[in-house]
């Protein structure tokens, strides 16, 4: 029950719903009517048509006349068909006709009288730029009982969320609801009471609140939101000071001159320096803009034009300074004929004109310039030439005069067209289009290779295209030898037995030959190493090696170093050649050729074990000599002690033991010298 208590009043505000109604009633209406005309039973249901009558004139007052005249003709329709040619029917009808139609009109202007009325007062209430709140006039306060959006915004609510609570709840002033409820509680009424009120987000508006009463002991209350006025109160006062120093401190020079004599009457500083006056008291006391002109006719000119406009802009003109020199100035100017006066703004534009004119002999020399340039300088526009300049004329063996006019794809090789629409497409959807190679076709059948540039102007009121084109056909030709150039000195590098690298001021590595990455893959280095840091790529480099290119770096000389390291369980000794490469007399690269001595360094270490080991057995060898001289000494004595035949055999066998014992000393000298020697040219030994 409580809900249809809410749907019932909501349904009956829809239109659709009276327009299911007024099409029912309308249909019993003519059915019964039509029952009753075939019975001569026409007193009482011909009032059926009231019903729909009403309905379409209250609720579709524009369209209900016509709905209205429809129906009321309906009826006379019927009534001639089935009551002729009974008059009295007839005329019952008749006037029946003219009262419904009369009713559907009265009903309908009195419709659109209340709901003109009823717009008005949603228009107000919903509309107004004030907050409207309708409030109970109760003992404990202002109960809201409606209000309309602006005033929920006001205070940072819904319209539904006030309904039912206490305007006075929301004063943030104990004195402003004391003196509120005080003059509107016995039926007073207030006008622009100003008052602070929170909103729901807690900040405080400076409100402006009109109350008044209404029957049944409701208020209505009204609130404008002035805190933006009072900001703009005191921002107009900020505003006046600032206007005031932006007058007086003006760039542009402010003048107000009388109509009829010229003179000034207010102006700031900057227009009295602009005429050459040291002050505006100085310029007012004596200029008179008629006689400051120094054209004439140009016043007559401007006071004729502010006839038919009232104001004119960008008006220029020259005057007389003090001194007597030419003041060029472009001014706005508004004339107030009913009070004598026109208001003007200047801008010296003298430094302007005389950059016109140094423009204009800009131009010239940018055309001169166009003209003796060597690149190739063409204006052509839907793919037909404009301009050329000398230069590209004479590569193409005619005249600038021959060329113009003419497609410019007679002079470009099949290629290059296509390249040339391709970019264009791209420029006109709005791409960044870089210098592009084209090739162009001589008439004597040759080609020449140009670097194209183009960019979209302006060329005689239409759009064009600007291409400078530059000659690289020998550049080109000069890269190609110098490619082959590199490629056969990649090739000689790539032939050295050395490993060599190349590296950048950020020590990267720019460049390895191909014994270096043999010698990198055989040590387990297998990844490219181009791009890497020096020291973490090469592990033969270390940091004498890194500390020694650097030093190449900032002394521009070559060092030598020679290092040692273990990789993998094993040693490594490298010889490091570190050579500048300059560019503008300054060290862009080092180039590092490193010998790998391992192998001979291991052949010295060899040699050098060999010479010790020699050098043991001589010295034992000398040794193993006295201690047989010593002992054949003491069997020589006892074999002369003892005498008899074996003496002489233990003499003979000792002599042949001193001459093997002699030989041994012999060969010991002779090592001596040999190891000096060794010693002396080879570098081995002590």
């Amino acid at each position: 029950m409580g809900v249809w208590k809410h749907r019932i009043p909501a349904i009956l505000e829809q239109k659709n719903f009276w327009t299911v109604i007024l099409v029912i009633s309308t249909f019993f209406a003519f059915v019964l009517n039509f029952y009753s005309l075939e019975r001569d039973l026409t007193v009482v249901t011909p009032h059926l048509f009231y019903i729909p009558i009403v309905i379409a004139a209250y609720w579709f007052p524009r369209r209900g006349v016509i709905y209205t005249v429809a129906i009321a003709m309906g009826y006379l329709a019927m009534a001639y068909i089935e009551g002729y040619p009974d008059i009295e029917i007839l005329t019952q009808s008749t006037a029946r006709f003219y009262v419904f139609v009369a009713i559907g009109v009265i009903v309908a202007s009195l419709s659109n009288n209340l709901k003109e009325q009823e717009d008005r007062y949603h228009g107000i209430f919903d509309y107004s730029e004030a907050g409207v709140f309708l409030a109970m006039n109760l003992r404990h306060g202002f109960v809201i009982e409606e209000v309309n959006e602006r005033g929920a915004n006001l205070l940072g609510y819904r319209a539904r969320e006030l309904v039912g609570r206490t305007l006075l709840d929301f004063f943030v002033e104990k004195q402003e609801k004391a003196l509120i409820q005080e003059k509107v509680s016995p039926g007073g009424a207030v006008t622009e009471f100003e008052c602070h009120l929170k909103r729901k987000d807690g900040y405080v508006i400076h409100g402006l609140m009109s109350a008044g009463p209404l029957p049944g002991r409701k208020v209505v209350f009204t609130l404008v939101d002035i805190t933006g006025m009072k900001k703009a109160e005191e921002e107009l006062r900020e505003s006046k000071e600032r206007y005031q120093g932006l007058y007086t401190n003006a760039q542009v020079g402010l003048a107000r001159a009388s109509v009829t004599d010229g003179r000034i009457l207010e102006a700031n500083d900057q227009m009295a320096n602009m005429f050459g006056y040291s002050s505006v008291d100085e310029f007012i006391r004596e200029f008179r803009f008629p006689e400051h002109y120094a054209d004439k006719g140009v016043r007559e000119q401007l006071f004729a034009t502010l006839a038919d406009n009232d104001t004119i802009s960008n008006f220029e003109a020259r005057f007389f300074r003090k001194d007597g020199s030419i003041l060029w100035a472009r001014f706005w100017a508004r004339i107030f004929p009913e009070k004598g006066y026109l208001e003007e703004v200047f801008t010296d534009i003298t430094e302007e004109k005389l950059s016109h004119r140094a423009l204009d002999e800009s131009e010239e020399r940018y055309r001169k310039l166009v003209e003796s340039l060597p690149d190739y300088v063409l204006v052509f526009a839907n793919d037909r030439i404009l301009f050329v300049n000398p230069s590209a004329a004479n590569t193409m063996g005619k005249t600038p005069d021959e060329m113009v006019s003419h497609p410019i794809y007679d002079y470009l090789s099949p290629e290059s067209v296509e390249t040339i629409r391709t970019h264009s497409k791209k420029r006109v959807a709005g791409a960044h289009v870089n210098p592009y190679e084209i090739d162009l076709s001589l008439n004597d059948g040759r080609s020449r290779t140009v670097l194209a540039d183009a960019t979209p102007i302006t060329y005689r009121n239409q759009d064009a295209i600007l291409a400078v084109l530059t000659d690289i056909t020998d550049r080109k030709r000069a890269d190609e030898k110098l490619k082959a150039s590199k490629d056969q000195y990649m090739a000689t590098i790539d032939a050295m037995v050395d490993g060599i690298f190349l590296v950048n001021q950020d020590l990267e590595i720019v460049l390895v030959n191909s014994s270096f990455r043999r010698w990198l893959e055989r040590i387990g280095r297998h990844h490219e190493v181009v791009g890497m840091n020096a020291g973490d790529a090469l592990p033969c480099v270390g940091d004498p090696g890194l500390k020694a290119i650097k030093n190449v770096f900032s002394t521009g000389k070559i060092l030598e170093t020679t290092v040692d390291f273990h990789l993998n369980g094993r040693g490594y000794f490298f010889e490091n050649r570190h050579i500048p490469v300059f560019e503008k007399k300054h060290v862009a690269r080092v180039m590092t050729i490193m010998r790998d001595i391992t192998r001979s360094r291991m052949i010295e270490e060899e040699k050098r074990l060999a010479y010790e080991q020699i050098e043991k057995n001589i010295e034992q060898f000398a040794i193993l000599g006295d201690h047989l001289r010593n002992p054949m000494q003491v069997i020589v004595g006892l074999a002369d002690l003892e005498g008899g035949p074996l003496a002489e055999q233990i003499h003979r066998q000792t002599e042949e033991i001193d001459r093997t014992v002699s030989q041994l000393d012999r060969g010991w000298i002779e090592s001596e010298k040999i190891r000096e020697f060794i010693r002396k040219y080879y570098g081995i030994g002590k």
